[in-house]
């Protein structure tokens, strides 16, 4: 039996040839987007299209290449808007359902799919199929109020920050955060919060900040975005995560119209990144505002009591006087009236008067020694306790205050120029240094 011989070149044409006489112009075919690519040059976009078996996250079954070229994608995109789908966006680990032609890259003999277009309702649909998925195992688990139970530290100055570093959301966050005033201490886990290596990354930094003796809020904080680069925060490990935490977890992912399942399991949640740092700032006023109030109140006290002890004091010597002269009175009439006995009598007795008096007197000078002796130890607390929040006790503690020309603190770049002269100043001493640049 003889057997046919190609080239290479027609073989591969003859099995492009057999793909779309077999599958036709299109098909529609369904799986997870993989490691998307833009091509900035051409503006084409290429990923891997994968099948998973029910349940798994990492693992894949089958893969096919698949090219999504400029011209059917702004077709695509075009027709997006028409239907109403302004904020559609294609991202690693997004389940879709495409439409595309089954077809060889003769010169490289790769099989490949020509995507034309994606059905949006299709993708929506798988969104909402895992959020209601999701939120069914965490209910189930009794996991849905458990991070509520965390009571947030007052003041909640340690912060567990997850986030892209050096995002707006970040930038955000941390100006609120400074402009405040207040001494926070942000521990950074720099993560991707889009795409498909935001569940394991968002999953490892909660575990990484759980187990930090110094964190005492954990915060999760993102831009906005279209609903479908948020699916990761439906995500059953984000959620189980957030929810097992031991420590409160505060989200701003900067969507309004939706929440996400992590929104749902967190302590509390916030619309943007901004709102969730004005919150702790609010929070740490509220502790601010209580102890100024105790302050005066403690001061007004210490007045009233002090006042109260004087009044006592000498209502207590003038009633001593009085007292003391009744007695001598008494005893120099007796004397003059029963003679020599009488009036040794009489001294013995006002000897013995004179002795409780004196005792009487060294009493009292105890109980108010005792009681100034209380209010001063009191004040003494209080004037330790505010003495921490002073500046020079901030600078001890490794903080540092840089002023401008006009020795004036600097809070906003602006509020210096290049080549001025500033003066950082620190525990020990103080740096002079000149602008060279702003950012």
């Amino acid at each position: 039996m003889a057997v046919n011989c190609f080239r290479v070149s027609q073989l591969n044409e003859l099995a492009q040839d057999a793909l779309k006489s077999f599958f036709g112009p299109e098909v529609w075919v369904v799986g997870e987007i993989q490691g998307l690519k833009v091509h900035t040059k051409s503006g084409h976009i290429y990923f891997d299209l994968v099948e998973k078996p029910s349940g798994t996250t990492e693992q894949y079954v089958a893969k096919v290449n698949c090219a999504f070229f400029k011209g059917s994608l702004l077709t695509w995109r075009r027709t997006l808007q028409a239907q109403g789908f302004d904020r559609f966006d294609l991202v690693s680990g997004l389940e879709i359902k495409a439409r595309a032609r089954v077809d060889l890259y003769v010169k490289e003999g790769r099989y490949q799919l020509i995507i034309s277009e994606i059905d949006p309702s299709y993708t929506l649909g798988a969104i909402e199929r895992k959020r209601a998925q999701t939120i069914e195992s965490l209910r189930n688990a009794g996991l849905m109020n458990t991070n509520k139970g965390h009571s947030i530290a007052s003041p909640p100055l340690n912060i567990g920050l997850i986030t892209s570093y050096a995002s707006a959301a970040y930038n955000d966050f941390i100006s609120i955060l400074k402009k405040s005033g207040y001494a926070f201490r942000i521990t950074l886990c720099d993560t991707y919060m889009q795409g498909g290596r935001t569940i394991r990354e968002v999953v490892r930094a909660l575990h990484t900040l759980e187990k930090d003796p110094a964190v005492d809020t954990i915060a999760i904080i993102r831009g906005g975005g279209a609903r479908t680069d948020l699916f990761s925060f439906d995500d059953l490990a984000v959620c189980k995560a957030i929810a097992l935490s031991s420590k409160p977890v505060l989200t701003g992912i900067g969507h309004e119209i939706d929440l996400s399942v992590a929104d749902m399991v967190a302590h509390t949640h916030f619309v943007t990144p901004t709102d969730v740092a004005v919150s702790l700032v609010e929070k740490t006023d509220a502790v601010w505002m209580f102890l100024e109030e105790v302050q005066e109140a403690l001061g007004e006290t210490s007045l009233r009591v002090l006042a109260d002890i004087q009044r006592m004091v000498s209502s207590l010597g003038t009633n001593l006087v009085h007292v003391t002269k009744r007695w001598i009175d008494t005893a120099g009439y007796r004397l003059q009236t029963t003679g020599h006995i009488l009036y040794r009598l009489s001294m013995e007795r006002l000897s013995h008067q004179r002795g409780q008096l004196l005792r009487l007197q060294s009493a009292l000078h105890q109980c108010t020694l005792g009681i100034l002796g209380d209010q001063r130890e009191q004040l003494l607390a209080l004037e330790s306790f505010f003495s921490l929040m002073r500046p020079s006790e901030i600078l001890k503690r490794g903080y540092s205050i840089t002023l401008n020309s006009l020795r004036q603190p600097i809070t906003d770049t602006s509020a210096v120029g290049i080549q001025e002269t500033i003066t950082t100043l620190v525990h020990k001493g103080k740096i002079l240094s000149s602008v060279t640049g702003k950012e």
